[in-house]
């Protein structure tokens, strides 16, 4: 009975949370006005686009890269094919978009490495983890950096002043809470020996030791935030050739901001696919820099497009033919 309550009110929320996204996408194509949206989509420059596109799937490729490295040091050492890290990386991403269930992107991707790995859940799923970490770290590096330049040109809207403290607040409490784990590790172990489900502590056990990843002599932090950083900014050329594409050219600082500030604000559940709430920021955003809301609104939505066209192409044929098989190397490597 508690499970079948916990289940229809899970369906409930996701019917709430596509009514409220597809009532605010509504809203503000509305408001923005359909001629004028229509007008701008059929004006966007298709080469920009394509443009985007492929700076859009080289910050996936990074990501992917990445993963790979984490995979090979947190997962008994080995060497796993770039190709089968991008399988699991895009076919996770398709079925994220896809599944009709609770079950996030993330979730799915660490299912998928550690069915074709054999086993090490809890390290597959830290791997993931430290992976989002790198990515959120980064990200409020280059919004800081991205205010800093606007603030020394003296274009930095007042009502952003609140995302500054939102960046440097995340890049102070990520590596002083990761600090806090490593140096605590021991006595988060000991604590974990005190449950009584054993399955439960070697699961924790697990993950917390393969979180603190960045201890080990092999792993080198400086060179995971540099490909990190570098996906970041791919994602923020997305944006500037997007807008571009819709004949809006502003300061490359005003996507250093946006392009991390998207990812805090799709925290807030109330975005299907990335439309709904994204776009209401979005527009408010960018209407900052006194660019239209129809204007705001078709970058916002091609934002959103493209993100969907790499999960039902490159996602779909990784899910399909991608290698998911079962990985066994002959020989160990690190």
């Amino acid at each position: 009975m508690g499970a079948s309550m916990l289940k229809s009110r899970a369906d409930k929320f996701r019917w709430l949370r596509l009514a409220a996204a597809v009532a605010m996408v509504t809203w503000l194509a509305t408001r923005a006005g359909l001629d004028d949206i229509l007008r701008h989509y059929s004006g966007v420059d298709l080469a920009l686009l394509m443009a985007a596109l492929g700076l859009l799937l080289a910050d996936s490729l990074a990501k992917a890269w990445n993963w790979r490295k984490l995979i090979a040091s947190l997962v008994t050492d080995r060497k796993v094919p770039l190709t089968k890290v991008m399988s699991w990386y895009f076919a996770g991403g398709f079925l994220g978009a896809v599944v009709p269930s609770s079950a996030s992107t993330d979730v799915l991707r660490a299912y998928l490495s550690q069915r074709a790995l054999g086993g090490h859940g809890p390290a597959c799923a830290a791997s993931v983890l430290t992976l989002n970490g790198l990515g959120w770290f980064s990200g409020c590096l280059l919004g800081i950096g991205g205010i800093a330049l606007l603030a020394l040109g003296r274009e930095l809207p007042a009502l952003l002043g609140p995302a500054a403290f939102a960046f440097v607040g995340m890049a102070v409490v990520l590596p002083v809470g990761y600090h806090v784990l490593s140096t605590n590790r021991r006595r988060v172990l000991d604590l974990l020996r005190g449950l009584r489900w054993q399955k439960l502590k070697q699961v924790l056990r697990h993950f917390v030791e393969a979180v603190c990843v960045f201890e080990r002599a092999h792993v080198r932090f400086l060179q995971f935030l540099v490909i990190s950083a570098s996906g970041m900014l791919a994602q923020a050329g997305m944006f500037a050739l997007t807008a571009a594409a819709v004949g809006v050219h502003l300061p490359f600082a005003v996507w250093m901001i946006l392009a991390p500030l998207t990812r805090i604000i799709a925290l807030v559940p109330i975005s299907v696919l990335d439309f709904g709430l994204i776009q209401g920021a979005h527009v408010w955003i960018l209407a900052l820099f006194d660019v239209p809301a129809s204007q705001a609104f078709v970058i916002s939505t091609l934002f959103a497009l493209q993100g969907a066209f790499i999960h039902s192409t490159v996602g779909s044929f990784a899910f399909v033919y991608g290698d998911r098989g079962m990985f066994t190397p002959a020989v160990a490597e690190r």
